[in-house]
C-alpha cells in the first residue's frame, strides 16, 4: 500500500492527481520489497561465503577455476547455474571447505547454502518454458561435405580442404563458434568450383567419330606352355588350347558403336580354320575366321553395339582342337585395337550431373526453359526449403549473363549454381524468428527436417523427408516416430557414431596420442582399430535399438585380427570387424576399451586421475576443475618407486590437491589392471595391482567389472549425462537453466522406454527446445 507524507495533508485533488501520474515515489512511497533469494544472500549466504570460500574461491586466487566473490546479487548468481551445482556437490559431500581447513560451517548453515541454491535453481516446469534459442548455424565441415555429397552425387569429401572447426561445449556444431571468417568464404569459393567440375560435364556436345582410340598388345588371360621359350621368356602369343587375349577394362565414353579390330593368323586343322571370338564383359559378341599366316597377321575387325561405361574386350580361341588331335588348331594374337564411336556419340551424364540437370534443352529456344527447371529444383534442395520465385529470378539473372556471353548451356548454368553453393541460405541452417510481441514458436515443418536430418544424419533432409514436412504431417507423433525409427535404420545414422559418439568420447584425440614406443611397441597396429571399434559398438547400439546402460557393460564388442591379439582374444583373422563375445567380463562397455583407456593416459604409464577425470565428465556428467598451476605432475614410470596408485597417495597429502583427487582418483584406480595402452596386466611396477577404490557417496568396488557395476548403479546420473551431451548436439548449442525441464523430461521417457536408444532420440525430438524457437531477448 503506498503512504502519503504530510505534503498531501489538505490537498487531496493534487495527490489524486500526483498519484494517478505515478509520481508518488517522491512523496513517501514504499520502497520495492526484495525477493526472499535476495534476502538470504544479503544476510547469510554472502557471510557463507567471505568466511568459508571466498579466501581461495577469489578473482585473484581463482582455484580451481572457480572465483565466488564476484556474486553481488542472487540474481547476479542464479546467471552461472553450473557454478552453483558445482559448489552444491562439494559442500553437500563435505570436500569443501578442505577437512585442514581453520573454519568448518555448522550443518544448519550448509542445509542454508543447499537450500538456498535449491530454490534459486528451481524452475517451474508447469509455465510455458523457454525453448531457447540457437544461433544461426553455419554448417560445420562434415555437414558441408555431406551436403555437397548429396546435392551432386560426389563420392570425396567436399570440405577436405576446408580448415578445422572451432568447438563449443564439446562439440563442433555449436552455432556460436561456427564464424565465417573471410578466408573460409575463399575456400568456399574454391570447394563450390571444384564440386561443379567434378559433378557436371563441360559441355553436352556429342562426341567426334572415332576420337577414341585404344591400341596396345594384348594381355594374356590364360597362356598356353607354348607362349613360352625353353628358358622361360615369352615368345608370342599362340594359342592351341583354349585361352584369351584382353585389354584391361577401358572406359567407354559414350554409347554407340565401337570396331574392335585384332591383328591375327590362323593355322586351320580338320578342315576348320581357327576362329576368333571377340567378347565384351566375358559374352561372345561376334565369331571371325582368322585365316591369315604366321607370317603375314592381319587385322580382322567386329564392329558392336557398346553402352557407355567400363567394359572388358577379349579376343579368345573359339575352336581349339580336342587333346587327342595330333594336327592342332593354332591362333596367335598380335594386336588388339577399339576404335569409336563410329559416327560419334553422345557422353552419358554422371550420376551427379543427372542429380542436377534433371531436364536438358530439346533445343536452343529451350535453353532459358530448361535452365530455370534446372535452378528451381536446385535451390530448393540446396536450400532445404520451397524457393520464392523472387530467387529463383535472382538465379536466372546471373544465368543470363554467363549465356549473354555465348557461354554453352552447362557452362552458362555453373555461375548460378556456384552462388547457390556459396549463399548464406546454403552454408547456414536458417530458421526464422517469432513475429515481433511473439516469445516462442514451433519451427516450421521444413526447419524441423533440417533439424532432425542433420542431427541424425548430419546431412540434409532426403526426399521423403522433405515431402513428409511439405505435406504438413511430420509434427504428428506418429509420423515423426515413425520417420525417426526409419532414420536410425538407415546407413547414415553411422554419423552419430563418427560425430557425436566421437566427440562426446574424446576419440579424435586417438589421432594425436603417441605412447612411448620402447614401452608399448606396435601401437600404432591398433590405433585406427581401437576407434573403429568404439564407433562400431555405438552405432549398433543405435541401429539395433539397444538400451543405453549397454555402453556402460555389454557382454560383446567389434574386433579385428589386430585388435582382438592386443585383447588377447584368439580365433580372429583378418582385417574386417566382427562382432564377438567377450569370453570374461574383465571388459565391457566403453569404459574398458583401449580407445578410451589410451586417450586417458599418459605415454610412458596409467593415469589413474585422467582416467578418473575422463569418467566424472563423459559417464557421470560432472565438472572437475582444473589442477592448480603449482601442482607437479607425477614423474615418469622409469622414475616411479612402487605402482602408480602409491605414488598418487603422497600426492593427495596436500589439502589443494585432495579434495579433487578424493572423487576422481577411486575411478581411475578401477582401471588400473589396465596398462597405458589398453592391455590387461597383474602388476604394476613388479607390485599387484590394487584396482578397488571408495567413492565420496562410500560406494566400494574392486576391479574394473566392480567399477562397472557401480556406474551401471548410477543409472540415472548417466541417463541424464548422455541426455545433456545428445541435446547439445542435436540443438547446436550449449545448455541453460532453463533446459532442466527438457532434460528432466528426457531423462524420465528413456528410463519408460526400456532406455532403447529410439526412446532416449524420441524424446530429445520431442522436447520444447527442439521443436520451438525463442525470439531475441533484449539487452
Amino acid at each position: 500500500m503506498l503512504r502519503l507524507s504530510a505534503a498531501c495533508i489538505g490537498l487531496p485533488v493534487l495527490c489524486v492527481a500526483l498519484l494517478a501520474a505515478g509520481t508518488t515515489r517522491d512523496l513517501g512511497a514504499a520502497p520495492p520489497i526484495k525477493p526472499a533469494s535476495e534476502v538470504v544472500f544479503q544476510d547469510k549466504v554472502t557471510p557463507f561465503l567471505n568466511t568459508y570460500c571466498n579466501t581461495c574461491h577469489n578473482s585473484d586466487k581463482n582455484a580451481g577455476g572457480v572465483a565466488l566473490d564476484v556474486y553481488t546479487s542472487a540474481a547476479h548468481a542464479k546467471k552461472d547455474p553450473k557454478v552453483l551445482e558445482a559448489v552444491v556437490r562439494v559442500v553437500e559431500d563435505g570436500s569443501m571447505p578442505p577437512k585442514k581447513a581453520k573454519a568448518q560451517p555448522a550443518k544448519t548453515d550448509r542445509e542454508m547454502l543447499l537450500k538456498w541454491v535449491g530454490d534459486l535453481n528451481t524452475v517451474d516446469c508447469t509455465a510455458p518454458k523457454d525453448p531457447g534459442r540457437v544461433t544461426l548455424r553455419r554448417l560445420n565441415r562434415h555437414e558441408y561435405s555431406h551436403t555437397v555429397r548429396d546435392l551432386l552425387g560426389l563420392q570425396y569429401s567436399a570440405g577436405e580442404d576446408l580448415p578445422a572447426d572451432d568447438v563449443g561445449y564439446g562439440f563442433d556444431n555449436i552455432g556460436d563458434v561456427l564464424s565465417l571468417p573471410p578466408i573460409l568464404l575463399e575456400k568456399y569459393l574454391s570447394a563450390a568450383d571444384k564440386a561443379l567440375d567434378a559433378a557436371l560435364p563441360a559441355s553436352l556436345d556429342p562426341i567426334a567419330a572415332d576420337t577414341q582410340k585404344f591400341r596396345e598388345p594384348p594381355a594374356l588371360q590364360v597362356i598356353p606352355r607354348s607362349a613360352f621359350n625353353r628358358d622361360g621368356t615369352k615368345r608370342k602369343i599362340v594359342f592351341t588350347t583354349e585361352g584369351s587375349a584382353f585389354l584391361a577394362k577401358h572406359n567407354i565414353p559414350a554409347k554407340g558403336k565401337y570396331t574392335v579390330r585384332v591383328t591375327a593368323w590362323g593355322k586351320a586343322a580338320d578342315g576348320q580354320p581357327a576362329r576368333l571370338a571377340v567378347r565384351v564383359d566375358g559374352k561372345d559378341a561376334k565369331v571371325l575366321d582368322v585365316t591369315a599366316a604366321e607370317a603375314d597377321a592381319k587385322p580382322v575387325e567386329a564392329t558392336l553395339d557398346i553402352e557407355a561405361g567400363d567394359h572388358r574386350i577379349a579376343a579368345a580361341f573359339a575352336n581349339p582342337s580336342p587333346e587327342s588331335a595330333i594336327d592342332k588348331r593354332m591362333l596367335g594374337v598380335r594386336l588388339v585395337e577399339i576404335i569409336g564411336p563410329v559416327g560419334g556419340g553422345v557422353k552419358p551424364l554422371t550420376d551427379g550431373a543427372k542429380r542436377v540437370l534433371i531436364k536438358l534443352p530439346a533445343g536452343k529456344t529451350d535453353e532459358n526453359a530448361a535452365a530455370k527447371v534446372v535452378l528451381s529444383e536446385f535451390a530448393r534442395r540446396a536450400y532445404r526449403r520451397p524457393v520464392q520465385p523472387a530467387e529463383v529470378d535472382r538465379l536466372m539473372q546471373l544465368y543470363s549473363v554467363a549465356a549473354g556471353q555465348g557461354d554453352p548451356w552447362v557452362k552458362a548454368l555453373r555461375l548460378p549454381l556456384k552462388a547457390v553453393l556459396v549463399s548464406p541460405q546454403f552454408l547456414f541452417k536458417v530458421e526464422a524468428d517469432p513475429p515481433a510481441g511473439v516469445a516462442t514458436k514451433p519451427v516450421t515443418g521444413f526447419e524441423l527436417a533440417v533439424r532432425l536430418s542433420y542431427f541424425l544424419w548430419s546431412a540434409p533432409p532426403d526426399q521423403q523427408l522433405y515431402d513428409a514436412a511439405q505435406r504438413g504431417d511430420l509434427r504428428k507423433p506418429d509420423k515423426l516416430k515413425t520417420e525417426i525409427g526409419r532414420m536410425l535404420k538407415d546407413w547414415r545414422a553411422e554419423e552419430l557414431g563418427q560425430q557425436f559418439a566421437s566427440q562426446w568420447l574424446n576419440l579424435r584425440l586417438l589421432d594425436t596420442v603417441a605412447p612411448d614406443e620402447s614401452l608399448f611397441p606396435g601401437f600404432g597396429d591398433v590405433q585406427w582399430a581401437a576407434g573403429e571399434e568404439t564407433r562400431r559398438f555405438f552405432n549398433h547400439i543405435v541401429k539395433e535399438d539397444r538400451p543405453i546402460l549397454e555402453l556402460l557393460d555389454a557382454n560383446y564388442t567389434f574386433v579385428n585380427a589386430a585388435l582382438a591379439k592386443h585383447y588377447g582374444m584368439k580365433g580372429v583373422s583378418g582385417e574386417n570387424f566382427r562382432k564377438v563375445d567377450l569370453p570374461d567380463r574383465r571388459r565391457g562397455g566403453i569404459t574398458t576399451m583401449v580407445s578410451v583407456l589410451v586417450i586417458s593416459s599418459n605415454p610412458t604409464r596409467t593415469s589413474p586421475v585422467k582416467r578418473g577425470k575422463w569418467l566424472y565428465e563423459n559417464i557421470l556428467g560432472l565438472s572437475a576443475p582444473p589442477p592448480p598451476a603449482d601442482v607437479p605432475e607425477l614423474p615418469s614410470v622409469g622414475q616411479i618407486k612402487g605402482t602408480v596408485r602409491q605414488q598418487l597417495e603422497q600426492h593427495r597429502s596436500n589439502p589443494a590437491c585432495a579434495s579433487c583427487h578424493a572423487k576422481l582418483d577411486p575411478l581411475g584406480f578401477g582401471l588400473e589392471n589396465f596398462d597405458a595402452v589398453g592391455r590387461w596386466r597383474d602388476k604394476d611396477n613388479g607390485k599387484p595391482v590394487d584396482a578397488s577404490g571408495v567413492l565420496p557417496d562410500g560406494a566400494k568396488f574392486d576391479g574394473p567389472e566392480g567399477l562397472r557395476k557401480t556406474l551401471v548403479g548410477k543409472a540415472d546420473q548417466f541417463r541424464k549425462c548422455l541426455a545433456e551431451k545428445l541435446l547439445t548436439f542435436a540443438l547446436g548449442r550449449g545448455l541453460e537453466y532453463y533446459d532442466k525441464c527438457a532434460v528432466d523430461e528426457i531423462v524420465a521417457r528413456t528410463k519408460a522406454g526400456g532406455d532403447k536408444f529410439s526412446a532416449l532420440v524420441a524424446a530429445v525430438v520431442d522436447c520444447d527446445p527442439f521443436q520451438k524457437r525463442a525470439g531475441k531477448r533484449s539487452e
